[in-house]
């Protein structure tokens, strides 16, 4: 979706889908009405915008509208672009993030509210799409629309490892029209299984996922001497401290366009080659 083309009945849709979803009925929930006649600008103006330009002349939005759920205040709506310059869709930025060990205190309850938002963002985010609003199955719809890129040489397998499943589809169609096979799986546990089976020239790897996270699949992938070499490109929308970051061969910050990933996946496979 282009921005121009929001209206006032799509927000309303979307804030009542998710409210609906992250409250319940009966359950008291902050009341935001999109004025009718407000124009785009108008609408966008009610969320907060942020940018990220990891490679200048590439930026990238999207638009936050804090309206949390009845477990966890900080959960947000999104305007999101991602991979396509200039194309947004809805979705939701669980924003439980933070870095938290299992000797903190309070482990096991933190984990359990990130395993719920989890649960609540997809069922949220499925409530869009059968309402007829764009989301990322419509951005993997677009890009399987646009068909393939004229015949490259094959460059390799690339596994891609990443629970959200449509933005994994639309990862991994723009690495076929580089000239990659593919192959997708979407949890830690069967990352780890098709590295050690499948033996890739690179793994794209989120750092948020279930069963294992992407560290802890960079751990096992590295004390296995039949995967130690693959090179793996961590990605994620979460903050990570810097020696985490080191521990991959690259990384990319979620939201991120096109140009971006095919710039990423050059320079850790030439630094392979250096390597060897």
């Amino acid at each position: 979706m282009r921005l121009p083309a929001l209206t006032p009945a799509m927000l309303q849709k979307a804030i009542a889908i998710y409210q609906d979803l992250a409250y319940g009925s009966g359950r008291v929930r902050r009341p935001i009405e999109p004025p009718a006649e407000a124009g785009p600008e108008a609408l966008l103006a009610m969320f907060q915008k942020e940018t990220a330009e990891a490679i200048p002349g590439h930026p990238v939005h999207r638009y936050t509208l804090r309206l949390g759920n009845r477990n966890y205040p900080f959960m947000k709506l999104l305007l999101q672009e991602h991979l396509l310059p200039g194309e947004f869709f809805f979705g939701v930025d669980s924003h439980d993030q933070m870095e938290i060990k299992p000797t903190y205190p309070d482990y096991e309850q933190f984990m359990a509210v990130r395993r719920f938002n989890r649960d609540l963002k997809r069922q949220i985010e499925q409530g869009f799409q059968l309402a007829g609003l764009d989301t990322s199955a419509r951005l993997r719809q677009m890009l399987v629309e646009a068909g393939a890129a004229p015949g490259r040489p094959c460059r390799g397998l690339a596994l891609v490892v990443d629970d959200e499943e449509d933005l994994a589809a639309a990862v991994e169609i723009l690495l076929q029209r580089a000239g990659f096979r593919t192959w997708k799986v979407h949890d830690g546990k069967a990352g780890v299984a098709a590295a050690q089976e499948l033996q890739p020239d690179l793994v794209l790897l989120d750092y948020e996922l279930p069963e294992l996270d992407g560290l802890q699949v960079i751990e096992r992938l590295r004390a296995d001497p039949t995967t130690q070499g693959i090179p793996i490109l961590l990605n994620s929308a979460a903050r990570i401290a810097m020696a985490d970051i080191q521990k991959a061969d690259g990384f990319l910050a979620k939201p991120f366009p096109e140009a971006q990933l095919h710039d990423m996946v050059d320079r850790v496979l030439r630094a392979r080659e250096v390597r060897r």
